[in-house]
């Protein structure tokens, strides 16, 4: 057939591609093949430009929203022409970069034939363009989901990280604003990435965007900073590191949207908390380079020490020994007052016997408080017959008696009593 009716009939079939109905019908009839085929073989024909407008047209509105039809034009070689397309053909560019696009989108067929035709490195080059770079960007997070690892490794070279760079910081107005969700999609989803874009140059793109009018811009800064401070080892200080505090501060202050205020303030927040962190690190670090902390019982034991102002050497045998001195003279003293006078105080104790244990002399005080110790020790052995303890009703209680044995009186005997019942409770 002439060229000038191969430009008749691939209109015709354009015309009907516009038709809902009949797109299976035209997919039943092997069209993708057919205009594929036709397509590759036409690059070096004279009409090529007016062949290549009428196929890519209706191969657009065959392979959108049906994934089945892109798959099937992409095992039949349709992506190396489309990239082909792209590099050489400039008005013709517009019309395959959608369909190139939308392929990353379409399930694991079309994606291992885009590993074939390096359609990765296809989608990262086409962030420098300012028209294609947001839909770039979007073909890139959605493979990355789907296959994280093996995208993620293109991702951290350095020409790749370069190329996410240089889109965010020189993306114009309305670019910038459609770049920020898949970005911050594509970051949340790597972190390795998110760590790899904390550069300088990005930091003061945000400072100098967090400026703008729109509240949904702003927030999603403030979601991209957050990103890369979760994926970053220094986390929020990355803010005052790079000046970005005062800022985000006004935000959290001034800012007129509740949802941007609250995610500056949750930033400013972190970052003050790892400020207070970082400047108790060192101390600490210097505290564990100087020797050993102490243990607790040694803490312990220096604590009870300098409670009796006794001598604090180091020997804990020595510690212990000065307790026991402190305790026996607290002990001696309190039998003094316990007992009311120097009398009571000598009929208990002699010199030849070893010093009276603190739990006796608190049962002797607490027996002379509930009136049960005498001046003669017979009064003091009635004190420890079960009849002296004996309740309100009459009836002997022989848990009492039990523990009176054991050098303990009952906490409700020594609320009773006189003025004596103070000293007891004094001396509990």
């Amino acid at each position: 057939m002439a060229p000038a009716h191969q430009v008749v009939m691939l209109k015709f079939i354009k015309n009907l591609s516009m038709l809902s109905a009949t797109l299976d019908t035209l997919q039943n009839s092997n069209a993708i093949e057919v205009l594929t085929e036709l397509l590759d073989r036409s690059r070096t024909a004279p009409h090529f430009k007016e062949i290549s407008n009428q196929v890519l047209n209706t191969m657009y509105n065959l392979c959108r929203l049906s994934k089945s039809r892109q798959e099937e034009a992409a095992m039949n070689g349709i992506i190396p022409v489309l990239q082909n397309i792209v590099k050489t053909e400039r008005p013709l560019k517009e019309f395959a970069l959608p369909i190139l696009c939308d392929m990353a989108h379409s399930g694991k067929r079309c994606r291992r034939l885009l590993w074939q035709n390096d359609g990765l490195e296809f989608y990262i080059s086409l962030l420098s363009d300012p028209y294609w770079q947001v839909t770039a960007l979007d073909a890139i997070f959605v493979w990355l989901q789907e296959e994280t690892a093996r995208v993620e490794e293109t991702l951290q070279r350095p020409s790749s990280i370069d190329a996410l760079v240089r889109c965010f910081t020189t993306s114009k107005t309305n670019a910038f604003e459609n770049t920020l969700e898949p970005l911050q999609k594509l970051l949340r989803v790597s972190l390795p990435i998110a760590h790899a874009v904390g550069r300088r140059e990005f930091f003061a793109r945000i400072v100098q965007k967090l400026e703008h009018s729109k509240a949904v811009v702003r927030l999603n800064l403030l979601k991209i900073l957050r990103t890369i401070c979760d994926a970053s080892e220094q986390k929020e200080a990355l803010i005052r590191e790079y000046g970005m505090y005062p800022v985000v501060h006004r935000v959290a202050e001034k800012d007129g949207a509740v949802l941007v205020r609250n995610m500056a303030s949750e930033l400013v927040k972190a970052c003050n908390e790892r400020g207070k962190g970082s400047i108790r690190d060192p101390r600490r670090r210097r505290s564990h380079a100087s020797g050993a902390l102490p243990s607790p019982a040694h803490n312990s034991r220096r604590h009870v020490s300098s409670l009796w102002g006794n001598d604090t050497s180091t020997d804990p045998g020595n510690r212990i020994n000065s307790t026991n001195r402190a305790r026996t003279h607290r002990s001696n003293s309190s039998s003094n007052i316990g007992l009311g006078g120097s009398g009571s105080s000598s009929s208990g104790l002699k010199p030849s016997q070893p010093p009276i244990g603190p739990s006796r002399l608190r049962l002797r005080a607490s027996q002379s408080s509930l009136g049960l110790r005498g001046p003669s020790s017979q009064q003091s052995q009635q004190a420890l017959s079960p009849s002296s303890f004996q309740g309100s009703n009459g009836t002997s209680n022989a848990n009492g008696r039990y523990r009176a044995a054991n050098n303990y009186v009952p906490r409700r005997h020594r609320g009773a009593g006189s003025s004596a019942a103070g000293e007891g409770r004094e001396w509990e």
